[in-house]
Parts: structure tokens; sequence; C-alpha cells
């Protein structure tokens, strides 16, 4: 730059001959400032253009960013608006359900023959530790000591299925508090055609427990203890762990979902779901109540009450594919 002024400045004094030196000066000066003005300009429009094409990438980018969110966003939001939560929901129920169903067949259904094979050998005992009447053999004994236990229960039978657990005891809590009965009141046969139900059930509990001698009671008792041994081991080792993992799946099916719009209860299976609940439970509880409060006991009717109890809670539950029909168990064949 300025060897170019010095150049310009020789040349304009060199052109110059008769000029006054201070006019070449003042030429020169001029070109000099015009040629550092456009000097200058072109020094800021490149810094201008360097920064905006530096400044221009990123903006590209966030652009393309911005772009690429937005298509996700859609992407999933579209499938939102296209699924019916209700049937998504009832979808998952179903395939719960039938889950459950599909295992509690086998699981159920087993037990439900233990039952029954427990209820045989306490039956057998009754049989073989009792006296009947004249012609009343080992199997006339064992079948009528099936039929009062039968009856026992038969009042819920129809509900058994949707009644509680304290609804079953509490119906059946007069198998343990009749026994006193046996030094109490005696009936003729034509009074015992005008008692109710309810009383007609007692009197049959004294009478199945007035066959029992007292010497023959505590062998009962003790077959009793050991039916009731193998049951509990049965019981625990292949069907208590079970349905308490069910009953807690069940549960959780049924608890609210903040997260979702469509609930379980503005399905059908909330209902199914509950009653499924409550009769495992009720299962459950049955057997721990046979393997938990059954135990040797020094009255002898109290003992022969505690037999007649247990047979009839077994009755109950080797009758279970009957009143589990929405697992569609397969028929159980019953002691005639």
């Amino acid at each position: 730059m300025y060897l170019f002024l010095e150049n310009m400045n020789l040349m304009l004094l060199a052109k110059l001959p008769g000029g006054h030196p201070s006019d070449a000066i003042t030429d020169v000066l001029g070109i000099v400032a015009v040629c550092a003005f456009f000097g200058i300009a072109c020094y800021i429009a490149m810094q201008v253009l360097k920064d905006s094409t530096g400044k221009s990438l990123p903006v590209s980018t966030s652009m393309n960013d911005f772009y690429e969110e937005e298509e996700k966003k859609k992407s999933k939001a579209e499938p939102k608006i296209e699924v019916n939560e209700l049937e998504e929901l009832e979808k998952h129920c179903e395939k719960f359900f039938l889950e459950v169903v599909e295992e509690g067949q086998s699981k159920l259904e087993e037990f439900a023959q233990v039952a029954e094979d427990t209820f045989n050998q306490v039956a057998d005992g009754y049989a073989s530790n009792s006296f009947g009447h004249e012609g009343e053999g080992h199997a006339v004994r064992s079948k009528k000591f099936l039929s009062v236990c039968e009856r026992q229960w038969g009042a819920l039978r129809s509900d058994i299925g949707y009644v509680s657990y304290m609804d079953i005891q509490d119906h059946l809590r007069h198998i343990l508090t009749n026994h006193r009965m046996l030094d109490g009141q005696k009936h003729s046969n034509n009074e015992v055609a005008d008692l109710s139900p309810e009383l007609l059930r007692s009197q049959e509990l004294v009478a199945l427990m007035r066959v029992v001698p007292k010497d023959k009671v505590r062998t009962l008792q003790e077959q009793l203890l050991k039916a009731v041994g193998s049951f509990r081991d049965s019981f625990q080792e292949e069907c208590k762990v079970w349905i308490n993992e069910q009953v807690v799946k069940l549960q959780a099916e049924m608890r609210p979902r903040k997260s979702r719009k469509v609930q379980i209860t503005d399905t059908e299976y909330y209902k199914k779901f509950k009653q499924l609940r409550v009769r495992l439970e009720v299962v459950a509880r049955l057997s721990d109540g046979i393997t938990e409060n059954t135990q040797q006991v020094s009255e002898n009717g109290l003992a022969l009450s505690q037999v007649i109890h247990v047979g009839t809670v077994l009755r109950i539950l080797a009758c279970i594919p009957e009143w589990f029909q929405e697992l569609e168990l397969g028929t159980h064949s019953e002691v005639a």
C-alpha cells in the first residue's frame, strides 16, 4: 500500500509541471482517501460475508433438527390416534384371564381330587369306627357320613362361588357347637318331620355322632389328623403358592391406572377378576382352616364335631369344578 501511494505521488508530481506543489498534494491526498475508503469498505464487506457464512451452517443444522423432532412427534402421535384403548385393554385382560384359566384348570382339578381323596379317608375312618342299624355295613355308613356332610352346606351350594369365606364359616359354625346336643333333648321320628331345615341338619349331626362308641372316638380322631396331614402337605406344595400368586396378580390388574384414560372398570373383566379372586381366596382360607385348626381334643363330642366339620369343608373343596364354572374346569366325578 505504501509503495502504491509513493508511486502515485511521484506520478502525480510528474504530471504537474506547471502546477503549484500544494495542488498536487491535495489531489494526491484525495486519491489516497478514496482508496482508503474503498479498502476499508471492502474489508468490512469481507468480514460481514465471513460472519454470515459461518453462522448460516448452525442455523441450517438447527432447522434440520427442528424438522426431525417435528417428524418424530408426528410419528408418535399418529398411532395413538388410531389405537382404540378400550379394545387394547380388553385384549390384555382376555389374554391374562386365559393364562390363569389354562394353568388353573390343572391346578384346581388336581387339588379337588386331593380334597375328595382326603374326604374318602375321613369317611372310611368314620365307617370303620361306628356301628349302624341292622343291615348297615361299612359302605352304607360311609355314604351316610357323606350325605350328612353334603347337607351341611347344601343351602349354600348354588351361591358357593359368590359368597365370602366368612359367610361360609358362619353357615358351618353350628357344626362345632351342636355337639352339646348329644346330652340334650331327644326327638322322636314324628317330631323330626316338623323340624326346620336348620334344626334338621343339627339333628343329623347328633345322630351321626351317637353311633360312634366312646372308645372309638380317639382312633377316629387320629385317622382324621393323619388324613389332614397329607392334605396339608399337598396343599402347601402344589396349590397354595400358585393361589397366592394369582390373587396378587388379580389385585394388580384391578388397581386403577392414572396413566390410562380407560380403566378396567370400563370392561366386563373387572367383575370376572373380582369373582375369580374371591373364589381363590375362599379355596385358600378353607384349606388353611382345615390344616391350621384341626388338632387333638379331649372332649369326645367336640372331636366328633371336628370330624364332621372337616368332612363338610372337604366336600366343598372336592366340588371346586362345580363352583368354578367360569374356569371351564372338567366335570369332576363325585362320590355317589
